[in-house]
């Protein structure tokens, strides 16, 4: 393997401004997609002997995708091409495996995207030990750990930049996935250490302390270093393809601190992608995150054809794939299909057969995908609160496993939050949408905005927050929220206490409480109880301003306090409220034009049926009014629009997340409001665009639809009064 130094390196250099070049628009033609992993090392002679270019391409087009991604390297290392910078897969011989599937591939019109495995590469981690990312605890980390990883910081972002400049220069690809770009352990190299005392005038820090601002300002040089990488390798496609898409590897949206994948990555990428392998709800938010990080539409979801990447055969049901498949035109999304090839280098036709049976049901719908998402209300993501606080104090040599990019939950509780905030909306049919800070300027969109126990908030955020409210918007906003500035620096009170109306008086307590019902609404909300209880961790605060919807209770004992030889407690199995309230617990208040209500604990985050219940009917009430969009149904069906203005079309789209469960045909209705400005003028099913009966409603239509299952799009024209 070349290793190239600073000064060799083309990304060292500035390069000459290049003619801008109409961007490949493949993305928006190819909406059906499969990759098959091809992460097979070569230490014995029968790992890829019968891997065929011109089958490997036919058995795949079976499948009805209009798009297929090529591995031109893996984890493992090897080019699956004639690689002058690096070690080529033994079993290629002479062979061009990567032309010759492009060929193949050009034969059935198919878009390529080329595969680029950064980072994660055992071939570049073995032979140059300088570039290792280097855990606190040392290589020890590798022992139980089948993947090498190489840091940003080392001369292998030379090595990325050189080969990823030699694939492109070589074939011409329609466009470019980077796998991995993100970190798998915190890492204490001397490029890592050298580059931050440059940058930070101190040491590396050791100690996970969230509210410590030389920790803070680590994590945040490990986003940037990791962008920076990110972005010379889009400059590098860009020097040799200009009109080639590039993206990146953007799963981390949803998993911890640790990945340091930060969100403003997606400026170096063309589209939104990314894999992940959770539940319907994970999926449901992933595309709205995507939907509103994404530089162009669409972006692309990609989910494995098996139970998850580690299982090698056993296949989801026929109906959950179809689920999953579906999700993606009800987001106007890409979809892709991963599947992994057997060591000797074939791969099962069953599987793409299934798919053939799966993808033609999607390929109608295609033609009236686009637009923009439609919501009303809106859950803020923030990048920078991917953490826990309750880990401060931890070393860094703790932390002796890898982060994990295929993990189905974070544990990190604003994301918890957010995620299930957002299933609570999607049960109650409250179209959201997803916020980030990219788009702050545009929080004056939506009626209501949560903040699910926001972690740090910076004064730039806690200041839109504030005026949104001042215009007439609604807050809701949970815990931390606004308590901790993005420094790690805890304010002296929340940086929105006077939208609140009411201040901290203490610190995150994760004992056991309870929301009592105080004012009648909420008692309707929570009926038939009169508590809630709440495990997620609650501040203690005090009322300036507002009026209290509930109260905070703690439990008659303590939990787990007791035992037979010493009987304190007030129940043998649980831990009931006490008699007495002690403090606020969710809280009503108008701000300017606007109102706000708090909640000291996330009761959001708590997986319970009420809590969803009562969650949602918060956020009707700050709503105020009816939703532009609802629906009476299941609660398993996701209800999604997307406008398209200049073509006054409206696609609405319901669709099961019922996805490990045979579908149960069902009906309901769907209310559709317009405003004063817009008129209704024929609603048709699609694709066959058949008109489909409603009736007029005050500000728009109300129909029904009947015998679904899995999929119903539906198309609303209108026009301009």
């Amino acid at each position: 393997m070349k290793s190239l130094s600073r000064s060799d390196s083309s990304d060292s250099k500035k390069s000459p401004a290049h003619p801008v070049s109409p961007l490949n628009d493949w993305y928006r033609r190819s909406f059906r997609r499969f990759l098959v992993d091809i992460h097979i090392p070569d230490w014995d002679p029968r790992f890829l002997a019968g891997l065929d270019p011109r089958k490997f391409v036919n058995t795949l087009g079976k499948g009805g995708s209009t798009s297929i991604m090529v591995y031109c390297n893996s984890h493992v290392g090897p080019a699956l091409y004639p690689s002058k910078l690096g070690p080529v897969h033994q079993a290629l011989g002479k062979k061009d495996f990567v032309g010759e599937v492009l060929r193949h591939a050009r034969a059935r019109d198919l878009s390529v995207i080329a595969y680029y495995s950064a980072v994660y590469n055992n071939a570049a981690f073995l032979e140059h030990p300088d570039w290792r990312i280097l855990p606190h605890n040392g290589e020890a980390a590798y022992e139980d750990n089948r993947y090498g990883t190489c840091c940003p910081n080392s001369p292998y972002r030379d090595f990325a930049v050189a080969q990823t400049e030699e694939l492109c220069g070589r074939y011409e690809f329609d466009g470019i996935f980077f796998d991995m770009l993100f970190w798998p352990f915190v890492c204490y190299c001397p490029h890592c250490e050298r580059r931050f005392q440059e940058e930070e005038g101190t040491s590396l820090p050791t100690v996970i302390d969230w509210h410590n601002p030389v920790w803070m300002a680590f994590q945040r040089a490990r986003e940037r270093w990791m962008k920076e990488l990110a972005g010379l390798l889009t400059d590098a496609v860009r020097r040799t393809r200009p009109a080639m898409t590039s993206t990146h590897q953007l799963s981390p949206v949803l998993h911890d601190w640790r990945t340091a994948m930060p969100y403003d990555l997606t400026d170096v990428c063309d589209y939104a992608s990314g894999d992940f392998y959770g539940p319907p709800e994970q999926q449901s938010l992933v595309c709205k995150i995507f939907e509103d990080l994404s530089v162009r539409k669409p972006f692309e979801f990609m989910t494995s054809r098996c139970t998850d990447l580690r299982d090698h055969v056993t296949m989801k049901s026929a109906t959950k794939m179809e689920m999953q498949a579906f999700l993606a035109p009800a987001f106007s999304a890409g979809f892709m299909f991963i599947d992994a090839i057997d060591p000797v280098g074939t791969v099962n036709p069953q599987v793409y057969e299934r798919i053939g049976r799966i993808f033609p049901k999607l390929t109608p719908y295609e033609k009236y995908l686009g637009g923009d998402l439609r919501a009303d209300v809106a859950i803020y993501i923030s990048s920078e609160s991917r953490f826990n606080f309750q880990a401060s104090g931890t070393q860094i040599s703790a932390l002796d496993s890898r982060s994990d990019n295929m993990a189905v939950g974070s544990g990190m509780p604003h994301l918890d939050a957010a995620m299930r905030a957002g299933r609570s909306l999607q049960e109650a049919h409250i179209p959201y949408a997803v916020a980030t800070k990219r788009h702050l300027d545009r929080l004056a969109e939506y009626r209501v905005v949560i903040l699910p126990n926001v972690l740090v908030l910076s004064d730039e955020e806690v200041g839109a927050f504030r005026a949104f409210v001042a215009a007439g918007g609604s807050l809701y906003a949970s815990g931390y929220s606004s308590l901790v500035a993005d420094d790690g620096r805890r304010r002296k009170d929340f940086g929105l206490a006077d939208v609140f109306g009411v201040s901290a008086a203490g610190t995150m307590d994760h004992s056991l409480a309870y929301f009592t019902a105080q004012e009648r609404s909420f008692r309707t909300l929570a009926a038939p109880q009169d508590h809630l209880i709440h495990r997620s961790g609650w501040i203690e605060i005090r009322n300036r301003t507002a009026r209290t919807l509930a109260h905070l209770t703690k439990p008659w004992c303590t939990e787990n306090e007791g035992s037979a030889l010493r009987p304190s407690f007030a129940s043998i199995h649980s831990s009931p409220p006490g008699p007495e309230p002690f403090a606020p617990g969710i809280t009503w208040h108008r701000f300017q034009r606007g109102r706000a209500c708090y909640s000291a604990g996330a009761i959001e985050q708590e997986d319970r049926e009420i809590n969803r219940r009562v969650f949602a009917g918060l956020i009707r009430r700050l709503h105020g009014g009816s939703l532009p969009v609802e629906a009476d149904a299941p609660a398993f069906i996701e209800l999604t629009v997307f406008d398209k203005p200049a073509e006054q079309q409206m696609n609405i789209s319901l669709v099961s997340l019922r996805q490990d469960e045979e579908p149960i045909p069902c009906g309901g209705k769907v209310r559709v409001r317009l405003g004063e400005k817009l008129r209704p003028t024929a609603l048709r099913s699609l694709p066959g665009r058949r008109k489909h009966p409603f009736r007029k409603i005050p500000g728009g239509i109300e129909f029904a639809f009947e015998d679904f299952a899995i999929f119903a799009m539906f198309q609303l024209e209108y026009r301009a009064v």
